[in-house]
């Protein structure tokens, strides 16, 4: 309870000081969205400044004058790319000037709704802008149909999952902004099958419960000024330079609610984030879902440097079994030090990462990740040197095709931790890296945009993991720091830990991807995944993966 108050007095402080000054569009972009995936390439392009991927979503009036400043650019996009540009230009900045002429299913007669709805313009179940657009509300519906099916060694399998919803956003008074999403679903087929995908799994009323329906929703309020921005609630949030695989905050966990704060001025970019975690779930007497006091805090720092490099400084830990800690709520606090004044019962993280500007058509960029360090046995294979490497090229070289090569390497024992509660995870899922400890992969994928609606990508990844030796039961008997969940035990286990050392598995993945918008607003994905799977314990399997579906958003 006291938590909740603190949390609740934080938002209305810093409400009451925020600045008086307009500037709409408050709410957030969310962190799927395609225009993402455009800004990038026009960065790396060198049209545009001051776009940075290391930290989303981003504030909607922030991408507006991301894509404001490539209209300037223009004239040295192709012609797809000018397409690209219309399209965003017409969802984001004609909507803020109020020049966007959109379907408005609630404000159409029904023959004229039937035949807008095939078109090229935005469409909401509902929309009110101010005239000075300060104020806005808008409500959309969600709706989605996908097939999914397996082809494997010891048997097929599919699953046909439905979903509805709906969401609303807006702002208020051009500082405050809100976006509430929310949908609900239902799995019919093989529930093995539709158990494989994380969101799926760690969902309550589909994972646990065992009931063939789940149910998603993110909220976020927020408020916004000239140099910042603070927002409390739930939502998808990514943290991390890599493409492939996001060493700091993933898509591969759910969403949790925090509070977060943004501050940016000039080539300076500050954030901090403290949230509530889900712990392993335990089951009490009668019934009762029980999760233990879980939270994770971290900050970063980012600064573009004489428009050759952007340098940053992150850190991050996570502690459980007790209230918010206030040394943790200070977001310019050194974390790392907290933790030792505080008894050294936490998990923290400190790491770097670099990327290159100004490079014609090309971005350098680069993770280190200390999770636990001695610097007097570098070089050793100790198991506390424990480190993820990230290194990565992305070309935009070639017309309208987006080239990325990348390798991530984790150490044994990266995200463990001593005490039960402190692995670096949301509800059973690693809120970092998709690939377990002692592991690595290599990463390349070509994304070529056909036109605005219709992009298609293909992605190779080669992965290594090095397992720890269990016996029939599943207990470990030889630890090599290969999962998330056990840490090192001084009188089973070696200090020694090798990289890739156990038995081994090797994984090539091929997977192509399509996206194909016809009408604004109704997407038409699919997805093909060829695996083959070379396991010292398992054996040998190949599969093949296909999901077809069709998302709605109106």
């Amino acid at each position: 309870m006291r938590s909740s108050v603190l949390m609740i007095f934080c938002i209305g402080c810093l409400g009451i000081a925020l600045p008086a000054r307009l500037s709409a569009q408050a709410e957030h972009v969310g962190v799927d969205h395609p225009v993402y995936s455009f800004l990038n390439r026009l960065q790396v392009r060198g049209m545009i400044e001051g776009y940075s991927r290391s930290a989303l979503p981003l504030e909607r009036k922030q991408v507006t004058e991301l894509l404001r400043a490539a209209d300037a650019a223009s004239a040295e996009l192709s012609a797809v790319e000018r397409e690209l540009l219309a399209r965003f230009h017409d969802e984001f900045v004609a909507e803020a000037d109020g020049t966007q002429q959109p379907v408005v299913l609630f404000a159409t007669s029904p023959g004229d709704a039937a035949s807008a709805t095939f078109s090229d313009r935005e469409k909401f179940l509902y929309r009110w802008q101010s005239e000075n657009r300060a104020h806005s509300f808008f409500m959309e519906f969600l709706g989605s149909l996908e097939y999914r099916t397996l082809l494997a060694d010891d048997g097929d399998a599919n699953v046909t999952l439905g979903q509805v919803g709906g969401r609303f956003r807006g702002t208020l008074g051009g500082v405050f902004g809100y976006d509430l999403a929310a949908t609900n679903g239902t799995a019919s087929g093989n529930r093995s099958l539709a158990l494989r995908d994380p969101q799926l799994r760690r969902n309550f009323t589909f994972g646990t419960l065992d009931n063939p329906f789940f149910d998603f929703s993110e909220a976020v309020i927020s408020g916004s000024w000239e140099w910042g921005s603070v927002a409390l609630g739930r939502e998808k949030r990514l943290s991390g330079t890599g493409h492939s695989n996001l060493a700091v905050l993933s898509s591969n966990a759910q969403t949790f609610d925090a509070l977060e704060l943004r501050l940016h001025r000039g080539d300076v970019r500050f954030s901090f984030l403290h949230g509530s975690l889900l712990s392993e779930l335990e089951m009490l007497e009668g019934g009762r879902p029980w999760y233990d006091a879980k939270y994770v805090a971290m900050h970063r720092l980012e600064a573009d440097l004489f428009g050759a490099l952007r340098a940053g400084v992150f850190e991050s830990v996570i502690y459980s079994g007790r209230e918010m800690d206030f040394a943790y709520l200070n977001p310019v606090n050194f974390y790392k030090s907290a933790e030792h004044a505080g008894g050294d019962r936490d998990n923290p993280l400190l790491g770097f990462e670099l990327s290159s500007l100004g490079i014609p058509d090309a971005e350098l960029y680069g993770t280190w990740l200390l999770d636990d360090v001695d610097f007097g046995r570098l070089g050793e294979s100790w198991w506390g040197n424990k480190f993820i490497f990230q290194t990565g090229v992305t070309s935009t070289h070639l017309s309208n095709t987006d080239v990325t090569v990348e390798y991530t390497r984790i150490n044994p024992y990266v995200y463990t931790h001593r005490l039960p509660g402190n692995q670096y995870t949301q509800h059973g899922e690693s809120l970092g890296l998709e690939i377990p400890p002692n592991s690595d992969e290599l990463y390349a994928s070509v994304r070529y945009w056909f036109s605005a609606a219709l992009w298609l990508q293909l992605e190779y990844r080669h992965r290594r993991h090095g397992r720890n030796e269990t016996d029939a039961e599943g207990n470990v008997i030889v630890n090599h720091g290969a999962d998330i969940y056990e840490s090192l035990d001084y009188e089973r286990d070696s200090e020694i830990a090798p990289f890739l050392d156990g038995p081994r598995d090797d994984t090539d993945l091929l997977t192509l991807l399509l996206r194909w918008e016809p009408w604004r607003n109704i997407i038409f994905a699919g997805q093909y995944r060829w695996r083959d799977r070379r396991s010292a314990i398992d054996g040998d399997h190949t599969d093949h993966y296909l999901s077809l579906g069709m998302w709605i958003e109106y």
